[in-house]
């Protein structure tokens, strides 16, 4: 007896491996120490795999030019492992960041991209456009930089001149005629082609000619400032409150102008509109009692799909006079998880009689509201409702006041539904906690 037990522990002694070979199992897994994870890796077949991959994520340097290759090298060999060998890769976080990091760098090279690609060759800016783009292509680290196509780097890491010379700017500024409808855009590229000049080079233009230039860009200055006034004028006429006299002065002011600066003016045709009598209009500056209402107003009591203006800012129009319906509310819907509230016309807080506009955009994580009667913002007495779908579980909804300040807003939330609840026009903003 004593003989068979010394053969046992000799065993022991001479197969040490028959210890701590023995896999994990899924019971007992939770209760090893990291030590213990570790003997299991080094006493398995698998080990060096393990190790190669964990030595390949630690190469990868996201500053190098080989960032791309080694990263690369790195994908392949994890993803060839076994599910049970990726789980003891211990620094495979890092393989995620660098994955991470190489989209954010793909992004920025598309950008580059773009810019350069954004002003043609044969444009009088395109080598203002290219050594802008150049300046930011060499605050690229190594890495970032290989993501930039071959052809944007040829062009970006190349000598290139201007496409122009003195002669041909001194020909474009000498021709510069204030009287012509074009005055305005042949002062602007004289311009441009001048600049590109004196960047590539230290030019100077022969007596007279820049005086020329900057002669002609007052003009241009003058000319806006004529155009500007004028089109506030056009902008101040209302079929409440303008009479006769002031679409004559108006009219008398926009004829005053001259050609060049008429085109200038954008809301001519609201001019128009007056001049050939398309509204009725006071005597002696008193108002009308009947508003001029509109067509396509929303429908009070019912579902009305608000129209898309521009990118993610929908409008609708609401009749306010005492024929219209003041009882009921209007729900103004969208295509963009937005629905607008606005409660009955008896509870609007201005008594007065139009058109309100009312206004609901939404720019990442901000919302406006906005609901103009008459020039001016209107308020209610009973909350208007914003009622936004789809957020995140952890959203809160704070206002903006005027200077950008988070202020706290009154909202509720209703299953996946945030309602915020104001009275007036305002900018929200969803934060994420």
């Amino acid at each position: 007896m004593k003989h068979k037990r010394n053969l046992a522990l000799l065993a022991l002694v001479a197969v040490p491996s028959l210890i701590y070979s023995t896999p994990i199992t899924s019971a007992s897994a939770a209760d090893q120490s990291p030590h213990a994870k570790t003997a299991y890796i080094y006493n398995n077949y698998y080990n060096s795999n393990v190790n190669n991959v964990i030595q390949l994520i630690s190469n990868i340097n996201d500053t190098s030019f080989s960032f791309q290759p080694y990263l690369e090298a790195a994908l392949k060999a994890y993803n060839a492992l076994t599910e049970t060998e990726k789980q003891y890769v211990t620094n495979y976080g890092t393989l995620s960041n660098h994955q991470q990091t190489r989209v954010s760098y793909r992004r920025l090279a598309a950008q580059i991209e773009e810019k350069l690609a954004s002003v043609e060759s044969t444009s009088v800016n395109y080598y203002q456009n290219v050594i802008e783009t150049r300046d930011w292509y060499n605050t690229l680290n190594a890495a970032q930089k290989t993501f930039v196509s071959d052809a944007t780097q040829k062009i970006l890491t190349s000598t290139i001149t201007p496409n122009t010379s003195v002669d041909k700017v001194v020909n474009k500024i000498q021709l510069l005629n204030s009287s012509r409808l074009s005055f305005h855009k042949d002062v602007a590229e004289a311009r441009a082609e001048y600049n590109a000049l004196r960047k590539f080079s230290n030019v100077a233009l022969p007596a007279g000619i820049e005086k020329q230039l900057l002669d002609a860009e007052q003009v241009v200055i003058l000319d806006k400032s004529a155009a500007k006034q004028v089109e506030n004028a056009i902008a101040a006429l209302s079929p409440k409150t303008s009479t006769t006299q002031d679409v004559q002065a108006a009219k008398n002011a926009f004829e005053a102008l001259t050609p060049v600066q008429q085109q200038l003016v954008p809301n001519v045709w609201k001019l128009v509109d007056f001049v050939k009598g398309k509204y009725k209009l006071p005597e002696n500056g008193h108002t009308i009692d009947t508003p001029t209402l509109s067509d396509s107003a929303a429908v009070p009591g019912k579902n009305t799909l608000m129209s898309k203006s521009r990118r993610n800012t929908y409008k609708a129009k609401i009749n306010v006079a005492d024929s219209e319906n003041k009882n009921e509310r209007f729900v103004l819907t969208t295509k963009a998880n937005m629905v607008l509230i606005i409660p009955p016309l008896n509870t609007l807080v201005n008594k007065d009689s139009g058109v309100m506009d009312v206004q609901l955009t939404r720019n990442l994580n901000r919302i406006t509201f906005q609901a103009i009667l008459n020039k001016k913002p209107v308020k209610f007495d009973a909350n208007i409702e914003i009622i936004l779908e789809n957020l995140p579980d952890n959203a809160s909804i704070v206002q903006l006041n005027e200077f950008g300040d988070q202020e706290p807003v009154s909202y509720t939330v209703n299953g996946n539904q945030y309602i915020i609840e104001t009275q007036t026009s305002g900018t929200f903003q969803i934060v994420r906690n």
